[in-house]
This record gives structure tokens, C-alpha cells and sequence, in this order.
């Protein structure tokens, strides 16, 4: 349903009140036929100004009733990736005892949100005492914790001359993995400039010797590494199924931080990569300049992954 514009807008509190098109027509024709009821004196057209006056009345209390004592929860996924749409429950919950609720819209509290509702969440009927549900699609456009304390209830009830809208808590809380794009895999060993997109894969062989951890098989154990060290220590082989993805976040001719834009491009690219080669069933890690994740192919790994992704910065 498109919103018609407003002509005037009044902000109180928390709530908004917009004079809409058809409610500044509505009142050029009260004032009309006040005009007219006062040069002529005629006595219905008394009758028809104190009967447009009481829609105006009647129109902001039953607004104000329907916008009174309701709650929004919503559900909403662990993760979601950037620019691609993920499911999102809204709940509406009317907590007076014997009013429904009427023609009520879920907005965002600012025109400037980071994510996008298809549709937007709009409820026609909410009894009193009932919780409605209603799924839609919750798209995030950056990476990134995503957090949403409030929204916005909005209603046109009942005539239309006014758009009246209530702020409340929402709490929605997710995490937004970098965006998948299409990308070319590698067929071999790979080089590029500057880390972007480098990837790196790993033969059978011995490469690193590490602490042991929980789950380690015993046969894996480099005895003679642990018995110098007093601690037990394991050796980790790659497969050729192996590869890493190098992550540089600085500009080696500066040895600066690169720009936020660069930085997107290269953290989409490794997320893509990783994703995709995961798929495969491939086993990656993933190395920055301080740090290096260990091999795996499995969704659990590819979460932590995408993880680490979102909050790079």
C-alpha cells in the first residue's frame, strides 16, 4: 500500500503526526463550509461543520487507541550475508483487554537504516490479548554487527486524514557476513599483488607442529618434539585439497591501514573464495598479518570464518 506524502508534520515524544493530501483537502473544505456557515447562518451547514469537525476527533483518538499498548519482538538468524535476504518474524502483540488493533505498519526508526524489510511488515487486524506473526525478508547492506533497538508503528486509521506513528523498543541483534560473489577458483598456486585475493595451497606434507588439543588422534603425536618440550605437541599435514587465503590489510608501500573501500573489495573477495571453496569441500585457512586460522572444510569452520570476516576492520 503506498503512503500517500505528508503536507505537515508534527513530532511530540515519542510519536509523529502527518498531515497527509486528502487530510489537507478535508480541512480546506471545513474551513469552507465555515465560512459559508457564518456568512450565511444557514443551520445545516452548522450541522455539516460540527459533523467534519467530529471525524477530526474521532480520527486521532481510535488512531491514538490503535497505536496504544502494543509490542514488537522479532526472530531473526544468527547470521546473515551482506545484500542477500534473510528471514526475519515480526511479532505484534496487542496487550489491551478488550480493543483490537487496526491497519498498524512496522517501520524502521530512521529513514537511514542499514538494512531493507520486503515487504514491509503490516498488520490490518490485531485482536486484544492476540500476538499476530508475520514473515519477511530482512536484507543487510554492510557487514557487521547489526543491532536494532527501536521501530516505528504507523497507522492511516480510520480515515486517512492523518499518518500517526508511535517509536517502541524493538530489540533485534545479528551479525552480517561480508557479501558472496561469484569468483573464479583457483586451479593451482596463485599470486597476486599487495594480498588481494592470494591464494596459497599445500601438498601432502609435514608443515606445521603444534600443541596437542582436545580431540587430536594420539598417532599424530611428534614424539620427539614432545619429549623436548615436555608437552605434547602433533603434527598437522595438508591434503591437496588445502588452501589458504591471505588477507592483507595494510598497503606495503605505506604500511598503512588501505582505504575502507579497498578493504570491503578485499574482505568480499576472501569471503568468496573461502565460501565457495568450502562448498567444494576444500579445507582453507585464513591468514592476515597477525594471525592464521587452522585448516577445515566443515560449516561450523566456515562460520567462524565469515565471523572473523565481519569484524575486520
Amino acid at each position: 500500500m503506498t503512503i500517500a506524502r505528508s503536507v505537515f508534520t508534527l513530532t511530540l515524544h515519542n510519536r509523529t503526526l502527518k498531515l497527509t493530501r486528502e487530510g489537507f483537502g478535508f480541512i480546506v473544505i471545513l474551513f469552507g463550509v465555515g465560512l459559508g456557515a457564518i456568512n450565511t447562518g444557514n443551520n445545516l451547514l452548522y450541522l455539516v461543520l460540527a459533523m467534519c469537525c467530529s471525524f477530526i476527533a474521532v480520527s486521532g483518538v481510535l488512531s491514538e487507541m490503535s497505536l496504544k499498548k502494543l509490542s514488537v519482538q522479532g526472530e531473526v538468524p544468527a547470521y546473515l550475508y551482506a545484500q542477500e535476504p534473510g528471514s526475519l518474524k515480526i511479532k505484534l502483540t496487542n496487550h489491551k483487554k478488550w480493543a483490537p488493533s487496526y491497519s498498524i505498519r512496522v517501520k524502521g526508526a530512521n529513514s537511514h537504516q542499514p538494512f531493507l524489510l520486503d515487504p514491509e511488515p503490516y498488520f490490518f487486524f490485531i485482536p486484544s490479548g492476540k500476538t499476530i506473526g508475520i514473515p519477511v525478508l530482512l536484507t543487510a547492506q554492510k557487514r557487521g554487527p547489526l543491532k536494532v533497538a527501536a521501530c516505528r508503528l504507523a497507522t492511516r486509521f480510520p480515515f486517512g486524514f492523518f499518518y500517526k506513528t508511535k517509536t517502541i523498543p524493538l530489540k533485534l541483534e545479528t551479525v552480517v557476513f561480508p557479501a558472496i560473489h561469484p569468483v573464479k577458483l583457483p586451479q593451482h598456486s596463485d599470486a597476486g599483488q599487495e594480498g588481494d585475493g592470494i591464494v596459497e595451497r599445500r601438498g601432502d606434507e609435514l608443515y606445521a607442529i603444534r600443541e596437542f588439543q582436545p580431540g587430536d588422534s594420539l598417532s599424530s603425536v611428534h614424539w620427539k618434539s614432545s619429549a623436548k618440550s615436555g608437552r605434547l605437541r602433533v603434527k598437522e599435514f595438508q591434503s591437496q585439497n588445502s588452501y589458504t587465503i591471505f588477507l592483507t590489510l595494510t598497503d606495503p608501500a605505506t604500511n598503512q591501514p588501505v582505504h575502507a573501500e579497498i578493504l570491503e573489495e578485499r574482505v568480499s573477495e576472501a569471503a568468496s573464495l573461502i565460501y565457495h571453496l568450502v562448498q567444494r569441500g576444500h579445507e582453507v585457512s585464513l591468514k592476515t598479518e597477525d594471525t592464521q586460522t587452522a585448516f577445515g572444510n566443515s560449516q561450523a569452520h566456515l562460520i567462524d570464518l565469515m565471523h572473523l570476516l565481519a569484524f575486520i576492520h
